[in-house]
This record gives C-alpha cells, structure tokens and sequence, in this order.
C-alpha cells in the first residue's frame, strides 16, 4: 500500500476517535471516508427494526432539509433497511446493488422522493453497531454517472466499520462514567462541602460547584490555571476558579499541613473557610499515588443546613411540632428563639424537647444536636423564576443509541 494510503487511513482512524471522543465534529471522520471511497454524500443513521423509524445523527455534504426529513419522511421506507436480514451482524459492507437491485431501487418513492433529488444512485452500507432491534449503519453514495464500489474501497469501508465500533464502545464507556461522575458531584454537592483536584502548585484539574462559590468567595483570590476535557456538548465546561493565594502559599510549604483556614474577603463578615488537604491517591496500592496532585476538601461554617421534616418524623416517631423544633435546633436557633417564631411559650418548647430525648434516645441538647447534624443537609436554593432560567442546550451526540434489546429479524 503506498505511503499517501497509509497515511489517509491513519487520518481516517484518528477522526473516528477523536469524533468519539468529541473533539472533532461527528462529521470529520464521514467526510475522510467520503474521500478515500471517492463518494458524493455519507451520512450515519440509526434505525430501529421494531418500530421501523430512524434519524441521521451525522452527515457530510447533505443538506439539511434532507436530514430533517429523512428521519420524519423517509426512514421508515428505506429500501435497504426493509431487508433486515443483511444489518443482523457488526462489521458487515454491501454495495447497495447486493441488497437491492437498480431495477427495484428506481421503483421506490425513497429513491424517487429522497435519492432522485440529491443525484444520487450507487451506494454502500456500513453496519456499525447492533443492539437488539436497533442498529448504527453509515451510507456512502455516488453519483449516477460514477462507478460501483469496488472491493478495494469496500475494504476501506470494513476498516472504518472495525473503529468505529470500537469507538462507540469506548465513548459508551466515558459516558457511563461520566454520569457517576455527575452523580457523586451533586451528592458532594448535596453536603455543602468544596471539593477541588490541584495538580501543584496550582492547576485545578477539577472543582464541584460549591468548591468554586468558595474560592470566589475568599480573600486575594488569583486566576488558576484553565483546563478541562477538550470540546463536546457533553463536557464540563474549562475550569475559572479561583485559586485563593493563601492556599497556593500553604501547598508551596514542606512539609505540606493536612489543614488550614481560607480568610474571605475584607467586607465579608462571614468566617472563614475550613480545607482539608490530602494526597490524591486512585486505588489501594502505594504506587497509585498521583504525583504533585492534592485533594482539597472545603468547609463552610455558614451554610444554611436544613433536616428533612418528614424522615425525621418517621424514623422517630415525632410529632409534626417536635419535628419543627428540631428544624429549628439545626438552624441555629435556641429554646426562646423558637419559641418566639413557633408561638409556643417557652415552656412548651422545652416540653418538645423532652419528648424528643426521649424519642431519640437522647439525654441532653449536646447529643440530640450531634444526631441532627449527621442527617442536616445543604438548605436548598429558591429556584429561578420560570422565565429567567438558562435554556437547556438540546444537543446530540453521535452516535448514543438506546440499549433496547431483541432479536433482529429479516423480511426477505
């Protein structure tokens, strides 16, 4: 194979992951295969047998008024896809003409509705992934003066279907694990506590929403350095925290403290904020420590904390009153405050209170405060009015099948 071969392949195959793992458009890899197979139009699909629809999730050289209507119009009616029995097995490529002949091709409105109007008329099918009823294919096509694909180019064809594959794998990998990901940051989140990754001195690998509130909230606080994943609706955005100096001074020091207290700004009264700091190690074993990374874990002594009313009532059979009065203890508020707000007399209050020592299985204030805090949670934010909410940003990936599961069954 010549050396220009090689390398358009290299391309090809690094397009494909880096389409997966989005720093390049879905479309690059598409538009490389169009080249090196010499076609018009490619376009990937995924098309469910069961319910006989499908949508174009990447394209190159087709427009858009086709891709809308294809999924809406002309999916159900593909000619090549009515015989399922040809897309049963990952890795297989047809020329268009093994499905289907040209005779019976140029009779179907898809041909005519769908492939008349793009000029198009020789084509090749990819089969990429199968999962159950549903299956990621890409489509080549010629123009109908142009020659059928030849093996040659069909190999071609095999080698982008192989990667492909794989790369759906590997992307249906970091998707999973960014969803745990997303899930241990809300909980993190949940508990009112900063949590940041620093590669020293000073890059933030990663930083939870309440982690950068608190860094901006602290006093001479100096840019970080930005990093983040490259690229893709699905990434988090490139870290601007703030990295506040008093901490970058006490991570410089040998040997390291395992704590230390954050001032916030001159004009803010609150106090200030409390870090951890700990080597970052991934595993067990000694030698999977990270080198020149530290965990930060940062604490705010003045952030509203609330109980859950409801859980607390049920776990210990308290009254909606008693319930209250606990809320209330958690809050910060002593027996006469409470009373004040509940309008209840004092004496009531303590009344309460006694009850819930005993329905606790607490003697004093000191243990009963020790128990609500273990449960205590961040005090949820209001939310925003309707009409000030940031838009959702409706993006899809390709290619993210569902993993619906089933047989595939031929109509031929």
């Amino acid at each position: 194979m010549h050396q220009s071969s090689l390398s358009a392949r290299d391309e090809l195959i690094a397009a494909i992951y880096g389409a997966a793992a989005e720093v390049l458009p879905a479309s690059r890899p598409l538009e490389l295969l169009a080249a090196m197979t010499r076609s018009d139009k490619a376009f990937a699909a995924r098309f469910n047998f069961e319910q006989r629809s499908g949508a174009m999730v990447a394209s190159f050289n087709v427009e858009p008024h086709y891709v809308d209507s294809y999924k809406t119009l002309y999916a159900h009616e593909n000619p090549w896809l009515a015989r399922a029995s040809y897309f049963q097995a990952e890795g297989l490529v047809w020329r268009g003409s093994d499905i289907v002949e040209h005779s019976r091709l140029t009779d179907t409105s898809f041909f005519k509705l769908f492939m008349y109007g793009q000029v198009i008329e020789k084509t090749a099918q990819l089969v990429i992934r199968v999962r159950g009823p549903e299956v990621i294919h890409v489509m080549l096509t010629r123009r109908p003066q142009s020659d059928e694909y030849d093996d040659a180019t069909l190999e071609i064809c095999r080698v982008y279907a192989l990667h492909a594959r794989r790369a759906l794998e590997i992307g249906g990998a970091v998707d999973a694990s960014r969803w745990m990901q997303n899930g241990i940051e809300c909980a993190a989140n949940e508990l009112a506590a900063g949590m940041a990754l620093v590669e020293l001195p000073s890059t933030i690998r990663y930083v939870n929403e309440v982690g950068q509130a608190l860094f901006a909230d602290s006093r001479n606080g100096v840019p970080a350095k930005r990093w983040a994943l490259p690229g893709g609706a699905n990434r988090r955005p490139p870290v601007t925290a703030r990295l506040p100096r008093q901490l970058i001074e006490v991570l410089a020091q040998r040997p390291m403290p395992r704590s230390c207290v954050i001032e916030r700004d001159v004009a803010d009264s609150r106090r200030p904020i409390f870090v951890e700091i700990r080597p970052a190690v991934f595993g067990n074993e000694a030698d999977a420590l990270v080198p020149n990374s530290v965990v930060i874990v940062c604490r705010d002594a003045d952030v509203g904390i609330e109980i859950d009313e409801a859980a607390l009532r049920k776990a210990f059979h308290l009254t909606p009153a008693e319930a209250r009065v606990c809320a209330a203890l958690v809050s910060g508020e002593n027996v006469h405050a409470l009373a004040l707000r509940l309008n209840i007399s004092p004496q009531t209050a303590r009344t309460h209170v006694k009850h819930i020592f005993e329905k606790t299985y607490t003697t004093r204030q000191s243990e009963l405060m020790k128990l609500l805090m273990s449960i205590a949670r961040r005090k949820e934010a209001k939310p925003l009015p309707a009409e000030k909410a940031p838009p959702l940003a409706g993006t899809e990936v390709w290619p993210l099948p569902s993993q619906r599961r089933g047989t595939l069954s031929g109509d031929d």
